[in-house]
C-alpha cells in the first residue's frame, strides 16, 4: 500500500469559535452534530449547548436533557493501539455542587458507543460496579450512584474489568483505582489516557488542589484492551435523576495513528 507523509491522526478542538455564545442564545443538540477539529456532539434525548464568554481560551457547556439518565458527548475517533497507540487528554468541570451528587462521568477511550444513544461505559451502583457494551475501554470515570464519589481509573472488556495495578504496586479492583481528587463543583480536572501498540494503558489525572495541578500518575492496566480494535475518544455526562446537569469541557485531544496497509 502507498504510505503518505501524514501518519499522524489527531483530533483537537479549544472551543473558541462554538456558537452560541449567550444563555439566552443556548440551541437544542442535533446528535452528530460537528464541533469542528474532529469532534462530534451527541447524546440521550440530545440537550443543549452553549459557548460560555466568561471563562477565557475556550469553554463549551453541555446540558443534558431532564430524563433520568440522559446524557451528552463529545468524542473522536476511531483509531487502534496496534497502528502505534493512542493517547487522549480533556480538561472538564462539572460547575454547579448538586451536579456532583447526581451526576455521572466517563473520560477515556471505548470502543462501544452509538451516537444517538451512548451508554456510560463505567457505572457504579453502591459498591456494585458494571463495566456496559460488548467492547473494551479505559479511562475514567465517577457516579454518584455509588457509596463512595470519586473519581476512578478503570479498564473493562467484553463487560468485565481488565486487571490495573497502583504506581505502588496495590492491584485494582472492579470498582476501579480511586484517584487524587475530590469531586468539588467548579473545579477544573485534566485527564489524560494512554494506550500503548500492545494495549496496555496508564491513566493520569491532575487536580487544581489535590496535586499542585501536574498530571499524576493514577493506575495503569496489566491485562491489555484489544490492540487491534477500534476506539473512540470520549467524554460522557449522565444526570443521575429528573433533572438536567452541567458539564463543562475546556479543551479536547486525541490522537492516534494511520494503518497504512488498510485496503
Amino acid at each position: 500500500m502507498p504510505v503518505g507523509n501524514f501518519g499522524r491522526v489527531k483530533a483537537w478542538n479549544d472551543f473558541t469559535a462554538i456558537p452560541p455564545i449567550a444563555a439566552a442564545d443556548t440551541v437544542p443538540l442535533a446528535n452528530g452534530s460537528l464541533l469542528g477539529g474532529g469532534w462530534s456532539l451527541h447524546g440521550e434525548n440530545e440537550g443543549t449547548v452553549t459557548s460560555l464568554a466568561d471563562e477565557p481560551g475556550g469553554v463549551l457547556s453541555l446540558v443534558t436533557d431532564t430524563g433520568d439518565n440522559d446524557n451528552i458527548a463529545v468524542s473522536a475517533g476511531v483509531w487502534q493501539p496496534a497502528d502505534g497507540g493512542m493517547e487522549c487528554e480533556f480538561r472538564i468541570k462539572i460547575p454547579t455542587s448538586v451536579a456532583a451528587t447526581r451526576a455521572s462521568a466517563w473520560v477515556g477511550f471505548t470502543e462501544t458507543l452509538v451516537v444517538a444513544t451512548p451508554v456510560m461505559p463505567f457505572e457504579t451502583a453502591t459498591t456494585t460496579t458494571t463495566y456496559n457494551g460488548s467492547g473494551g475501554m479505559v479511562g475514567f470515570g465517577f457516579d454518584s450512584d455509588a457509596t463512595a464519589i470519586r473519581w476512578r481509573f478503570a479498564a473493562g472488556d467484553a463487560g468485565a474489568a481488565l486487571a490495573t495495578v497502583e504506581p505502588d504496586g496495590t492491584v485494582g479492583t472492579a470498582l476501579g483505582i480511586i484517584a487524587p481528587a475530590t469531586i468539588t463543583a467548579d473545579r477544573w480536572w485534566v485527564f489524560r489516557v494512554e494506550v500503548d501498540v500492545d494495549g496496555l494503558a496508564r491513566g493520569y489525572i491532575g487536580d487544581a488542589a489535590g496535586n499542585d495541578q501536574q498530571q499524576r500518575l493514577v493506575g495503569t492496566t496489566t491485562a491489555a484492551v484489544g490492540a487491534g480494535d477500534n476506539f473512540h475518544a470520549t467524554f460522557i455526562g449522565e444526570n443521575r435523576s429528573a433533572a438536567n446537569e452541567e458539564f463543562e469541557i475546556d479543551y479536547a485531544y486525541a490522537q492516534g495513528w494511520r494503518d497504512w496497509s488498510a485496503d
